[in-house]
């Protein structure tokens, strides 16, 4: 059976533009600092979309939406500048997503 997905669109505060690739590596790594191998397979974070405005989506189980936001929340900082991450909404569509964004 195919798990149950959520959507978090979040907002990117930066004193510079933050590549993509560089972002997507960042929530990586805070994921896997504070839940493991193991939590992270269960997470399944994945990048949706993230545009050069600052706001992005990323993906995750329905169940594990808590540790996302906390691993979101630990990134401060993507290529050497000073980032924070603000989730602006959560959705169970993408197209109810897309709309939170604004996309």
């Amino acid at each position: 059976m195919r798990d149950r997905r959520r959507y978090l669109v979040f907002n990117v505060l930066s004193e510079i533009a933050v590549d993509k690739y560089k972002l997507l590596n960042a929530i990586w790594e805070s994921v896997y600092s504070l839940y493991g191998d193991v939590g992270t397979s269960e997470i399944k974070p994945w990048l949706i979309k993230y545009d050069k405005t600052g706001i992005g989506m990323v993906r995750c189980t329905h169940r594990k939406v808590d540790e996302l936001r906390a691993a979101l929340a630990c990134v401060h900082s993507v290529g050497g500048a000073k980032v924070g991450i603000r989730v602006i909404g959560i959705s169970g569509t993408i197209k109810c997503a897309y709309r939170i964004a604004g996309w």
